[in-house]
């Protein structure tokens, strides 16, 4: 017995003698960052913004739905040398430690893109383990990422949740920062940005405020530099040629002016496919339609008059991708990943073009074809009267 006594006394010493774990933080320890905004700063600086959420202010909608108020959340901005440098600065500024797990995106000023090099951010989402590459990269046009973040939402409980909402409900896809950082070192294909526009919109008859949406996308280049900007028209076209949509609508008028035809587009994919010519491509889009409403004098209950809608709805997309295809490859980036294509199928001619694929994307020729099926046509055939 007095044996087990002194075992257990020494093995009592050992552990108390063992480290523990200093640097251990508890979750109220903890300021939880769901959005970070990037912006210009003079002298070659950086500014950081944080958006850092105030868990004991979160209110349910079943408690009075406090969506959109400032008291959910605070903006912690700082500027430096770089993220890093800046980020330690905003630390110092408030009484827990940063967490950036949980960060759902980062916005990124236009001022930023155009004068500061948009790469020296991967060092830091790359090192840092802390990052997890998840979060949807966002360009902020026209106005500061940090006055994005400070916007309010009359729907959600800060401006960094109501965007990544917004690409989800939406179906748009593959916008993180990994895809970024992958398509920007990547030699056959060019990276788009979604990028938001702060505008004025009228809540209720009283009051008028500012609100932040998805408004296009930017077409960039090899160094991330803006190219230029689709509007949403040509945005959800240049999209689903991409093959980063999963669904939409469309609205086309009918022949001769005689109404218009609404669709719901589903199942949503694109192929590239080249022959022996490397310099001719041929780009498919494919999906699903549904009728879902119609304002001309057609009666889709006959099977002729579908046959033509479905005709004419392929006609009208084919030649719509032409112009925003057409006018994408008058900037120069790939961001359709024909190359990558291309130098699958051709790797010995790719080797003579890789080094300046911006300029000689520009020479290659891309038809556009559309394969469009029309699934229903609704419950009812000719408009009711």
């Amino acid at each position: 017995m007095s044996r087990l006594i002194r075992y257990l006394g020494i093995v009592s010493m050992l552990l108390m003698s063992l480290p523990g774990c200093t640097d251990f933080v508890e979750p109220n320890q903890l300021a939880y960052i769901l959005g970070t905004a990037v912006d210009h700063a003079e002298d070659g600086e950086i500014e950081i913004s944080n958006q850092i959420v105030i868990p004991s202010q979160l209110k349910g909608s079943g408690q009075g739905g406090e969506s959109g108020s400032e008291d959910n959340y605070l903006v912690v901005s700082a500027k430096g040398k770089d993220v890093f440098d800046a980020t330690q600065k905003i630390q110092s500024k408030i009484s827990r430690r940063l967490m950036t797990s949980h960060r759902i995106l980062i916005a990124i000023g236009e001022e930023y893109f155009r004068k500061q090099e948009v790469s020296k951010l991967f060092d830091k989402l790359g090192r840092d383990p802390a990052n997890n590459l998840r979060d949807t990269i966002l360009l902020v046009r026209g106005s500061s990422a940090k006055d994005f973040l400070m916007l309010q939402h009359p729907m959600e409980y800060n401006s960094s949740v109501a965007a990544g909402k917004e690409l989800h409900i939406n179906g748009l896809k593959g916008f993180t920062s990994r895809e970024l950082v992958i398509e920007s070192l990547s030699e056959g294909t060019r990276p788009v940005l979604p990028f938001l526009q702060i505008q004025e919109v009228k809540y209720n008859s009283k009051s008028k405020k500012p609100i932040a949406s998805v408004a296009g996308f930017a077409v960039m280049d090899k160094q991330l530099k803006i190219k230029g900007f689709l509007n949403a028209t040509e945005s959800s076209q240049a999209i689903w040629m991409i093959g980063k949509g999963n669904y939409g609508g469309i609205t086309i008028p009918w022949k001769k002016d005689e109404g218009v035809v609404s669709f719901r587009l589903t199942h949503q994919s694109r192929r590239v496919h080249a022959g022996n010519d490397p310099t001719h491509v041929v780009l498919t889009v494919a999906g699903q339609a549904y009728l879902l409403e119609n304002t001309t004098s057609l009666d889709m209950s006959d099977s002729v008059n579908m046959i033509a809608t479905q005709k004419y709805l392929n006609e009208y997309i084919q030649n719509e991708m032409q112009l925003t295809m057409n006018k994408i490859q008058q900037w120069g980036p790939d961001v359709f990943g024909i190359g990558e294509y291309l130098h699958r199928k051709h790797p010995i001619w790719w080797k003579t073009q890789k080094a300046d694929w911006d300029a000689n994307f520009k020479n290659i020729e891309v038809k556009v074809k559309a394969t469009i099926q029309l699934r229903s046509t609704g419950v009812t055939g000719a408009q009711l009267k």
